[in-house]
């Protein structure tokens, strides 16, 4: 398969095809037909298992009957679509976001390494909300979706997920004591399910590997990992083989930093305690 069709900019274009197709009510037998191609070839786009130009993709998006916004935005995807990794301003994050959850929902394992917040797939509603705002109702789309995408943790073969959580992310009281405890048990409750494996890496660890920043390592059955990088007003998928290799590495190395599963439950068991008595004070 040319590497061209697993960029995480040509993974979002597919995505974004898909989605203007199934809005317009088309099938892709009708859209296939309308530029002359079979419709396993307008899948193989959407997919992104099939290089597209954009010749192409400007034929799909008349064939679709698509209006000059929607042309403009699917089209700003087409540009540098084979290069890898992937840096976009905070102003195009959705487009990230929705490439995101289709890496994790076909992820076979993955670890968050996480210095400041509880890794979004592990968040509780009221944790999430108070991250992206304390006044936003707990029915927020940004909410709801960080939500949805904690089902492949609940599916019939979930993900193997790691976290390593700097020792810090236990204590900041994310939204108030409560929510803080109440988000912690749920960690233990996911641990204990055999779900999640968490490890914390303390404080006595001193300078560790991961310190630049967070960051989340997706690895699959049939693909090269990829590496999502995300902070205030950037976001950044990493498939570039050097540079997933420098981000493998730290990941190994924070892991072999961390405590083991059973000291970082006691821990988190504890912090969660702590948690709850400061709010019974």
């Amino acid at each position: 398969m040319s590497r061209v069709t697993r960029t995480p900019r040509a993974r979002a274009l597919g995505h974004s095809l898909r989605t203007l197709r199934e809005q317009k009510g088309m099938s892709a037998r009708e859209v296939g037909r309308r530029i002359g191609v079979h419709s396993n070839t307008i899948s193989r786009y959407e997919n992104a298992t099939k290089v597209i130009s954009v010749n192409e993709v400007s034929a799909l998006l008349g064939a679709m009957e698509c209006s000059p916004e929607e042309r403009n935005h699917v089209l700003k995807l087409t540009e540098d679509i084979g290069r890898p990794n992937w840096y976009v301003s905070q102003s195009h994050i959705p487009d990230q976001m929705s490439t995101l959850i289709m890496y994790e929902q076909e992820a076979a394992a993955i670890t968050a390494v996480s210095l400041v917040l509880i890794p979004g797939l592990l968040q509780t509603r009221d944790y999430a909300r108070a991250v992206i705002s304390p006044v936003v109702p707990a029915s927020d789309p940004l909410v709801m979706s960080r939500m949805g995408r904690k089902d492949v943790l609940d599916r019939e073969n979930p993900v193997r997920l790691t976290a390593v959580l700097d020792e810090a992310v236990l204590s900041r009281a994310v939204g108030g004591p409560a929510i803080m405890a109440t988000q912690l048990r749920y960690l233990l409750r996911q641990v204990e399910r055999g779900v999640v494996d968490v490890r914390v890496l303390p404080f006595s660890a001193g300078v560790h590997a991961a310190m630049s920043g967070p960051f989340d390592v997706l690895e699959f059955a049939d693909a090269s990992p990829i590496i999502y990088v995300e902070s205030l007003a950037r976001g950044e998928f990493v498939d570039e083989a050097d540079d997933v290799n420098r981000f493998l590495a730290t990941r190994d190395t924070v892991i072999g930093a961390a405590m083991n599963t059973a000291d970082s439950a006691a821990l988190i068991a504890a912090r969660a305690e702590l948690h709850a008595e400061s709010e019974a004070s």
